[in-house]
């Protein structure tokens, strides 16, 4: 089988895409950064590089040897006390990323961007691979960052480089040891501090599938083509209600208005930046996020790639019994949670 290199390989998604190609008999190199350790790939036969995408050279060495390439490293953060650091990352490590796959000649790269770059879009309906985005309602750090790499990639593309781009939608489940803003969302529940909610819409997606659709990609995608990889559409009340009923633990009532919001992540971001220095509890980006969250349809990925996600329900139940047992939830609501019982029942039909 195929030489396949994983950026990111002890990331939250990229460790799954490890996994997943190692199932299926790839030899893996999984190239890993020093912020986060390898406990992700415990268990897993797979050769490990040090890779730092601020460092071209580090870069260059990490892809010596390669055929396939899955670049799904990236700083999935709403918040850095170093705003440029996303960019560095996500943006120039990028850059570096493809020239260093071209240069070695790899045959296909397939590259993790975001649902994000593809809202808000002009028109409102289900987001497609075809939409086009509001530039003027275009904001944060994090999406920003994204979308200038995706534009790196396109311009590789032309330029002779084989790859395909993916869309991961609202990703969870097992193995996302920060947590990433989105497990973040689940962790708050669980430990009952939800006391509110934004109005928006998800696509919940199991990391397992999204893992699964990035090897399928790499498989079968279409040179020059995008993939969304999502999973079912659900309001953020519809979310907190699936928890509700996974968990025992009282659904929020209240939904938070977006300029409420927004205000609310302006202190805690203040707060942040010039007093504690630890990450707020709400975050601006996080709030312009559930501004322009919209419903999105996988139907091209599962038509051309054969890709099948899981309800939401089920990836809940995956994502939140993952923190419950991996010490993110504080005793006496994990006592709760094992008492309702609808968290395991549902994981074992």
């Amino acid at each position: 089988m195929a030489k396949v290199y994983v950026t990111g390989g002890n990331g939250f998604i990229g460790s799954r895409i490890v996994r997943e190609l190692a199932d299926r008999g790839y030899q893996v190199s999984a190239l890993v950064g020093a912020d986060v350790d390898d406990g992700n790939l415990e268990g897993i036969d797979v050769d490990v590089r040090p890779l730092d995408l601020t460092d071209e050279r580090s870069i260059e060495q990490a892809l010596e040897g390669g055929e396939l390439l899955v670049h799904s490293a990236a700083c999935y953060s709403f918040w850095e006390r170093d705003p440029e650091y996303i960019y560095r990352v996500n943006v120039q490590g990028t850059r570096n990323v493809l020239r260093a796959a071209a240069r070695h000649g790899y045959r296909k790269v397939v590259y993790t961007s975001s649902a994000s770059t593809l809202t808000p879009a002009i028109v409102g309906e289900p987001g497609t691979e075809e939409v086009l985005f509001d530039a003027r309602r275009f904001e944060g750090h994090y999406k920003t960052s994204k979308l200038i790499a995706e534009m790196a990639v396109l311009r590789e593309l032309a330029r002779g480089l084989p790859a395909v781009i993916v869309h991961p939608t609202t990703v969870i489940g097992a193995g996302d040891r920060r947590p990433t803003p989105t497990g973040r969302i689940i962790v708050h529940f669980i430990n009952g501090r939800m006391k509110a909610y934004a109005d928006t819409v998800l696509s919940i997606v199991d990391v397992v599938d999204v893992a699964e659709g990035h090897v399928l990609a790499l498989e079968r995608g279409q040179i020059g083509h995008q993939y969304i990889l999502g999973g079912e559409n659900c309001s953020m009340s519809q979310v907190t209600q699936l928890l509700s009923e996974l968990t025992g633990i009282p659904a929020p009532r209240v939904a938070i208005p977006s300029g409420v919001l927004l205000g609310l992540g302006r202190i805690n971001e203040f707060i942040a930046n010039q007093i504690s220095h630890r990450a707020p509890l709400i975050d601006v980006e996080s709030t312009l996020h559930a501004r322009v969250n919209r419903a999105f349809s996988s139907a091209k990925a599962e038509k051309e790639l054969g890709y099948r996600p899981s309800q939401a329900r089920v990836a809940l139940a995956k994502a939140t019994q993952w923190f419950v047992q991996n010490g993110y939830c504080k005793a006496r609501y994990r006592r709760r949670i094992e008492a309702h019982g609808a968290l395991t029942a549902t994981l074992t039909r």
